[in-house]
Parts: structure tokens; sequence; C-alpha cells
């Protein structure tokens, strides 16, 4: 039998505090008081919050929960990166990243536990979709991971802002409500008050979520998973997503580009003897040429025997050939090697 949760705390959009407070019987400059405790000062527990009253504290914790993510385990790569498992309330868990960056951190957060997109290569979607995140608990990954860096910090970067991608457990654009209602979170001047360009969405690109994400007009970057331009080669290794034609997906990403005035990123998984043919590089370019794209080349982090890492030789041969059709091609090495690197790797060894 499932028991139904309160809600989060955390996923209150600041707008909706003085209506939530001024329900409880309390002044609005409450509500103030309470936005700045959880998204300021990224509380945690009703006990934190000092300056207010007893009664709204008894009031709020009858309604909603201050948490609703506990962490599990916690891995540290040599190369700074940060791999964070958090249990949910249901006991079920999803991964957080945070990336030393050369000028910032990056926090790379989860929208789902699992995912339906059946990416063959990714560990992530080896399990499903279990459920989607609510908005609290996508905003609370960002907090904890802050709090972790605020305790432990990251000395060349100093207080330097940190950025945000979509880009760990499950497809965004497939919960595309509460990824929005955490977006809304994330830049409200009451909330984190981040700016939209230091957050990334990362998807596979169906159309049906890139259009969902176009009506919602809202000025975040964006970044692509194209890992093929074989049209039947690409519905093997990205099943859902590869029934939309490639050429219409990079349609509507251009949409958005123009819209927002700022490049999509077009992100390509090289996979050794599957996707790293110079014919391959060749047919990219022709498909993102003159377009306000650029790509990233992700070398392969193995999960399996059947999908490894390219040689360095095909490797670079691929980003020539980019080059030489005057396409931005920049090779991203990603981190944490020595440690459960790729995202769904940490949660499927812990339920194994």
């Amino acid at each position: 039998m499932n028991i139904e949760l309160p809600p989060l705390l955390h996923g209150l959009a600041p707008d909706h505090l003085a209506d939530i407070v001024g329900g409880m019987g309390q002044p609005g400059y409450r509500a103030k008081q309470l936005a700045e405790w959880m998204y300021r000062h990224h509380a945690m527990d009703w006990g934190t919050m000092s300056n207010l009253p007893g009664t709204l504290l008894t009031s709020l914790a009858e309604r909603f929960d201050p948490c609703g993510l506990t962490l599990q385990e916690r891995q540290c790569s040599q190369d700074g990166t940060r791999k964070y498992l958090f249990e949910l309330r249901d006991g079920q868990s999803i991964e957080s990243v945070m990336i030393p960056m050369e000028q910032h951190a990056t926090f790379c957060v989860s929208s789902q536990v699992g995912c339906a997109m059946a990416c063959s290569f990714c560990a992530t979607a080896r399990g499903g979709l279990v459920r989607q995140l609510s908005r609290g608990e996508i905003v609370e990954q960002v907090q904890l991971l802050a709090l972790d860096l605020m305790a432990d910090p990251v000395e060349e970067l100093g207080d330097r802002a940190f950025n945000v991608v979509f880009m760990g457990m499950g497809e965004p654009l497939d919960n595309v409500d509460e990824v929005a209602g955490a977006l809304k979170i994330l830049t409200h001047t009451d909330g984190l008050a981040m700016s939209p360009r230091r957050i990334t969405i990362s998807t596979s690109g169906h159309a049906e979520g890139l259009r969902a994400f176009l009506d919602l007009r809202l000025p975040v970057g964006l970044t692509v998973s194209v890992n093929t331009t074989d049209p039947d080669k690409r519905k093997r290794l990205m099943p859902i997503p590869g029934r939309t034609p490639l050429s219409e997906s990079l349609d509507l990403a251009e949409m958005h580009a123009r819209r927002i005035r700022r490049t999509v990123t077009v992100a390509y998984v090289v996979i050794d003897g599957w996707n790293d043919h110079p014919d391959e590089a060749t047919a990219l370019a022709t498909l993102v040429a003159r377009r306000p794209f650029k790509v990233n080349l992700i070398p392969m982090n193995r999960i399996d025997d059947r999908f490894g890492p390219p040689s360095a030789d095909a490797l670079l041969i691929f980003q020539k050939v980019l080059a030489d059709h005057d396409v931005r091609a920049t090779i991203r090495i990603s981190g944490g090697d020595d440690i459960d690197a790729a995202c769904g790797q940490l949660r499927r060894r812990r339920t194994s």
C-alpha cells in the first residue's frame, strides 16, 4: 500500500509563500524570512529557522517536509569530481555530481528515477523509468551540493557562482512540468537567484519534449544528444529518441538557439567501433554546419564490454574532420574515471 507523503517545502515557489504563511495567520514579512531560510541559507530542517515563531514552524511541519533527500554515499575522484547517491523518502535513489571546472563548479542533477528512453549505452536507462522527480527533489539536489561545496570548498574556485546542468539520471523533457517548476525556483530573485545563462537542459532530442520545452520559452541553455547520424543505428542506440528524425530535433533546437540568442550544444558520445568513423564526422558536419551549434565530443565512459571509449587517434581524427568543415568541436573528457563516473552506475551497483 502506497503512503502519500507531504509535499516538499523546497518545491514551493517564492511567489506562493505569502499565501501559505498568510493562511496560517502570520504577517506577510514572515514569507520573506521563510524564503531566505529556504533558498539563501538552504535550511533543511525546522530547527535552523531561528527567527520564525514556533506556531508557524508547527503549522508548516504539519503540511510540508523540510527535506526529501538523504545522502547515502559520497565519492571523491582524484580530479576533484564528487558523486553523490541520495535516498528519497520512498526508498528510491538518485545520483548527482559536482564537477570542478576551470572557472566554476558545475552541478549535474537528475530529473527522474531511472529513464524511459532506453538508450543502450546508458547505465540509467537499463533500469527503466521508476518515477518522475518532483520540483522539490530537483531543487534540493542543487542545494545539497551547494552546502557540500561550502563545507568542503574547491580552493581554486573561491566563491564563484556554480552552474547547473540537467544531465544526470533521466530525460528532463520527459518530466517537463516539474523541471520547469524547479527552474522557476532556481532563477527567482527570492529563490536561488541563478542566472538562466548558468543553467542548461540536456535532452536526448525527442520531438514531443522539445516542443513542450519551446512552448515554455525558458531562457536556459540546451544540449541535444545526437551520438550518430545514421537513422537505423540511432534507433538501436537510442530507441525512443531515435523515432524522431534527427533533422527535426536539430530544427527545433535551432529555433531555441535563435530565440534566446545562445549557441546550442550538440553532444556526441563517441563509442569505439560504433560511431567513430570519419564518415560519421562528415555526416555530422553536414547536419550542423552554419547553424548556431557547437559540438561536444564525449568519449564513452565504459559500463560493460559492449561499449567502450574510442582510441585517441580516432577521436582526434573525428574532431579534425569537423574542424575542416568549419564546425566548432571540443573534446570533453568525463571526470571521475576512478569512481562510478557514468550516471546510473552508482545507483545500479548499490541496487544490485
